[in-house]
């Protein structure tokens, strides 16, 4: 619960500005019923929380707005594909070392390396099977949008194999 002007809410022990007046930190603790009601001050349920990666809101009935899939589908895979990379990169000189030198790659590393690739595969393929939920309805989004917020918010998606200098024993 907390106070509002529209939409607006007001912290208290804050100082707060309205109409270019400002109020004082302690105004809403001393202010009457009259002097709130007289600028339209409202006392209500703080906002619901709501994942802003993936909505935008709520709407005037209480739903979830969903961001579009389409867009968090393409910004998810282009995320994990560079994530990856990030994981990848501090190797690749292990690669070009080995082909420069005409000797073979740790066994190891050359094994992790495609583990990583693997997984992120793995993952793209999940994050891309969310487009498969739901149908074409209306809110065809909102369930794939959840999908896709349950798989990348859970233990899975996060989890990569650490290289064999950090594996553990």
């Amino acid at each position: 619960m907390g106070y509002y002007i529209g939409t607006r809410g007001l912290p208290m022990d804050i100082p707060w500005e309205h109409n270019d007046v400002q109020y004082p930190a302690n105004w809403l603790r001393l202010s009457s019923s009259q002097d709130r009601a007289e600028l339209g001050i409202t006392w209500g349920d703080v906002a619901k929380y709501y994942d802003q990666k993936f909505y935008w809101g709520y709407d005037d009935d209480g739903n979830l707005i969903p961001k579009t899939y389409t867009d968090l589908q393409t910004g998810w895979v282009a995320q994990t594909k560079h994530t990856a990379n990030t994981l990848l990169s501090p190797s690749d000189w292990r690669v070009i070392k080995a082909k420069e030198s005409g000797k073979t790659m740790n066994a190891g590393w050359k094994t992790w390396r495609q583990v990583i690739r693997t997984e992120c595969g793995t993952k793209v393929t999940a994050i891309e099977d969310c487009s498969k939920i739901g149908d074409v309805s209306p809110h065809a989004d909102l369930a794939r949008v959840q999908a896709l917020a349950e798989y990348v918010t859970g233990s899975d998606y996060p989890a990569w194999t650490a290289d064999p200098d950090n594996a553990s024993e």
